[in-house]
């Protein structure tokens, strides 16, 4: 019986015990459409999308390294119903009546950007876009000339990614098939390309199992999934989720590039480069390559095998038989030159720089090269800390460097076999060490009654803030450009981590952008919640995705665990993956689960008016999970909302993941909406205002309670989610089109590399130093000031800060004399007298995320300066000037003509107060805008517009 009948019958007697088990017990979806009047409705008049007339568009050869061509400007795309399979191969066929593609891109997006279909992610227009998408077949095409002397030897077609499945015909002749939305198709066409007018088909078919997607209402927002997941490895979430709504195509279509590779007689496959410190020593690295390649000419070659990269050179000379291929490893035991002294170490962000390697692979034969290979890398080594079983001993505390383990390829840890750790208020368990496995693979480490895992890079724990990515878009418009502003926002927030959920951002640009912005990478395969979500039915193709998906990303210095799916475990895969990855990276450990194994349970996601609850009950250990909402700024709300459907609160806001009724505790956050002020919220204006104010001081709170406990078994979160796949009203750091505002600067203030804060547990001063710098004779000072600046209390404390370190100080109490609200204000000053870290709170006879009466304050006067930096950005000064301290201030530049922010823009500071005479400098970096721009000072209490100079 192969593994996929194994899994057929699993899930025809999963679906057989359905009636007795419960629908509760695997997630298919639901059966049937929702009736009209479980439908959102809108006040807006519909939508009337325009289709574009096709136009006469050129194929573009677009050059890379390595022999290889983008193919693209020319695409075309219709549905499978209206094309006849054969004329679509010859060079005359009529495509009068096909829509100019968008490749890379989805089905959907061609049709959106054709005008067939109106913006799915404005208001209820998804609505309007007929599900049965999802069930349809497509056709792509391109005419394109070969580039100079591609006809004269070999040549192959690359597609980066395709979904679901995909037959490829070149000039009347069919190449083969693929399947599966995370691999590559190679494809030989030798003799088949002609010089001039070349016609390349795809065919794209969906899911199989596309399921029925729910839409979002006031009273549910949907199952999370369905039918969908049994078609794994694809985009699961793209049925529908609590975060996005069911996307008509499944994200069907050629949603990576389609490449020209020549094939001069060499093809390499994907090289490995394998970096290893002798740790605790960080000043040499052992350099591993591994190539390989393979002969596709019919007489034996012999190669002279060349690398090289940043004066790290290498060579041998090889021997290759006709169609065979080999993999040649290159170690500094057969090249010295791959020990490597004083390497430039890869860091995660605040924990030192990431700098990239760029080695260049060559085979020669004479004077003749027959193939290159460019492959990036960075130095650094993972090791990871955790606690296991075994037979003598419970709760053995290790540390190993998968890298270095002396059992190399063999199973060291056993996630079938767990042991309740028994740890307050977290449901955690205990892996086992699988049988015969060598004490010698760890190192012991002195720490007991600790199950959680800790990342290390280089040596150095690594204190992991960071945020999930339930997808990068939902309609995988993914290129880099697209992409590079919410790594710019990340680095922005001063993130280190960010998890692949369920892998569906599994592309080239997001690793790469990784890499450079210093975000670790937790990446999940493609599959959700065990014992709910269903399992792919198909083991091998997904097997065969995840080789192809490890092979190809393995040199990212930024991936740092490998995971089988979010919230359960690999079940019938489990040996499967684990053999993957040992077989194909080697470097990186297998984390059995996204939770509870080492790690806490995950969640809550909703909004928490008890803060304290994060210190008391959820801070601890490596929770890869724990949300908030975060309703973004009104100019964003209209940029998806019609005018009719903004105010009052309604389906809309629903249909955008606004669950009165769901894990979202919006009844909460309406309550402390209201402490703001003895007066409701008259408008929406007034609404997102106070929300801000939530989204700093809950999200602040949330990581500052994890700072609080930091290395005391606590050693990381991530937040759901930082990015969002669609416009949305929950989860995220920053809005759809990159808006900044308090749920990004609370979070990248609490965030600080060296961070001064007041738990709200203990009263205790805390600093949490995960940074690699230390300090000696710091002051840790502590007061209270009224409204009018009167500093009515103060206290200082003078300490050492160890790096990568916690110093937990006095516990201090604003004095009972203190009535009505005042500003807590904690300053962390170096032994020069200069700002560290500084951290203020409101204060109402207790700390809350919506201090009382703080809407109600009187207004503060600003004055507000600006230059311009040598290199366009825009410094301003903020300084206030009245007799009112200045609430939350918060600067964005705006195009005048229409009120709204110039966008992605990135400022260094936000979010502050400011007593009477004070000022705060702050950056901002922004696109030049089309129009009249401004500096648009906003807070509390305060607002002003400064004109700029373009």
């Amino acid at each position: 019986m192969t593994r996929t009948t194994h899994s057929l019958l699993i899930v025809a007697l999963a679906l057989a015990a359905l009636p007795a088990a419960g629908q509760s017990t695997l997630n298919f979806g639901i059966p049937r459409r929702q009736s009209p009047d479980e439908l959102p409705r809108t006040s807006a008049p519909a939508p009337r999308p325009e289709r574009k007339p096709k136009t006469d568009r050129r194929a573009i050869l677009v050059p890379c390294p390595d022999d290889q061509w983008v193919i693209t400007g020319a695409w075309e795309m219709t549905d499978g119903a209206s094309a006849v399979s054969q004329p679509i191969l010859d060079p005359d066929y009529d495509t009068s009546d096909w829509f100019d593609a968008t490749v890379p891109g989805t089905a959907l997006t061609t049709l959106v950007d054709q005008g067939v279909y109106p913006d799915p992610y404005y208001g209820l227009n998804n609505l309007l876009i007929p599900d049965s998408l999802s069930r349809t077949d497509w056709w792509y095409r391109i005419r394109f000339d070969a580039p100079e002397g591609a006809t004269d030897g070999g040549a192959r077609l690359l597609l980066n990614g395709i979904n679901y499945r995909a037959t490829v015909w070149l000039n009347g002749r069919r190449l083969g098939s693929m399947a599966g939305a995370f691999r590559r198709g190679w494809f030989d066409v030798r003799g088949l390309l002609r010089e001039r007018d070349n016609v390349l088909a795809v065919h794209i078919s969906p899911p199989d199992n596309p399921g029925i997607a729910h839409e979002q209402n006031s009273e549910e927002f949907g199952p999370n999934g369905g039918a969908l997941c049994l078609d794994g490895p694809t985009f699961i979430a793209s049925e529908g989720w609590d975060w996005m709504p069911g996307i008509r195509d499944r994200n069907a279509g050629i949603w990576q590039d389609v490449r020209l590779c020549l094939d001069r007689g060499v093809v390499f496959g994907d090289p490995q480069v394998i970096t290893d410190l002798p740790l605790p020593d960080t000043t040499r690295a052992e350099i591993t390559v591994r190539v390989p390649l393979r002969n596709t000419g019919g007489r034996a070659l012999t190669l002279t095998l060349e690398g090289a990269a940043e004066g790290i050179e290498f060579g041998r000379e090889v021997t290759l038989m006709p169609g065979t291929g080999q993999v040649v490893e290159f170690t500094p035991a057969t090249d010295p030159a791959l020990l490597v002294a004083n390497p430039r170490l890869w860091w995660p962000n605040g924990y030192g720089p990431q700098p990239l390697y760029t080695l260049r692979i060559a085979a020669r034969a004479g004077e003749d090269t027959l193939g290159t290979k460019t492959v990036r890398f960075g130095i650094r080594e993972m090791s990871y800390e955790l606690a296991v079983d075994t037979p003598e001993r419970e709760g053995w505390r290790i540390e190993y460097s998968p890298t270095n383990v002396v059992q190399k390829g063999k199973i060291l840890f056993d996630y079938t076999k767990l042991r309740d750790a028994n740890v307050p208020n977290r449901n955690t368990f205990t892996p086992a060490l699988t049988a015969g496995t060598d004490p010698a693979n760890f190192r012991e480490i002195g720490q007991t009654g600790n199950p959680y895992l800790v990342i290390r890079v280089n040596g150095t724990p690594i204190f992991c803030r960071g945020g999930n990515w339930g997808m990068d878009d939902a309609m995988k418009r993914c290129s880099r450009e697209q992409l590079e502003p919410a790594f710019r926002l990340h680095r922005l927030s001063r993130f280190n981590m960010i998890r692949n959920w369920t892998g569906e951002s599994t592309e080239e640009a997001f690793y790469d952008l990784c890499d450079e912005y210093g975000m670790l990478v937790w990446n999940d395969f493609w599959m959700s919640t065990g014992k709910y979500n269903l399992m792919p039915l198909d083991y091998d193709l997904f097997c065969d995705n995840a080789t192809d998906a490890v092979r190809r990303f393995r040199n990212h210095p930024s991936i740092a665990v490998w995971c089988p799916r979010n919230e359960g475990y690999g079940e019938g895969l489990e040996e499967d993956l684990h053999r993957i990855i040992l077989r194909e990276d080697g470097t990186r450990h297998y984390h059995g689960n996204s939770r509870e194994v080492n790690m806490p349970g995950s969640g809550p996601w909703g909004y928490h008016d008890q803060p304290l609850e994060y210190y008391t009950r959820l801070s601890h250990g490596f929770n890869s999970e724990l949300g908030s909402n975060s309703v973004p700024p009104l100019t964003t709300l209209r940029k998806f909302m019609a005018p009719e459907d903004i105010w009052p609160i309604g389906d809309v806001w629903y249909y955008h993941d606004y669950h009165v009724h769901g894990w979202s505790g919006w009844d909460a956050l309406h309550r402390d909406i209201d402490r703001l002020s003895a007066k409701p919220c008259r408008d929406v204006a007034e609404f997102c205002r106070r929300a801000d104010i939530l989204n700093y001081n809950g999200h602040r709170v949330m990581f500052e309670a994890y700072n609080h406990r930091m290395w005391d078994r606590t050693s990381g979160v991530l937040y759901w989610m930082s990015h969002p796949a669609w416009p949305s009203l929950i989860c995220q750091t920053y809005s759809y089109d990159f808006q900044t505002y308090g749920t990004l600067y609370g979070t990248r203030k609490a965030c600080e590399p060296t961070h001064v804060q007041w738990n709200l547990n203990d009263r205790r001063i805390v600093i949490a130093n995960p940074s690699q710098e230390s300090y000696t004779g710091t002051t840790a000072t502590f007061e209270v000031y009224d409204l009018a600046g009167h500093r009515l209390f103060s206290h200082t404390v003078t300490t050492d800060i160890p790096r990568n370190a916690r110093a937990d100080l006095d516990s201090v109490a604003v004095p009972a004399s203190t009535r009505g609200l005042a500003l807590v204000r904690l300053t962390l000053r170096d032994s020069r007298g200069r700002v560290v870290s500084d951290n203020d709170y409101w204060y109402n006879e207790g700390y809350s995320n919506a201090p009382e009466g703080l809407c109600d304050i009187a207004p503060a006067t600003l004055k507000v300066t600006t230059t311009r930096t040598a290199d366009g950005s825009l410094r301003a000064t903020v300084r206030n000037t009245g007799r009112t301290a200045a609430a939350l201030v918060r600067c964005n530049v705006v195009d005048t003509a229409t009120g709204d922010p110039v966008l992605p823009a990135y400022a260094s500071d936000n979010y502050f107060n400011l007593l009477p005479g004070e000022q705060r400098s702050l950056r901002i970096d922004h696109p030049a805008g089309t129009g009249p721009l401004a500096l648009r000072t906003e807070g509390v209490n305060c607002a002003l517009d400064t004109p700029l100079k373009n």
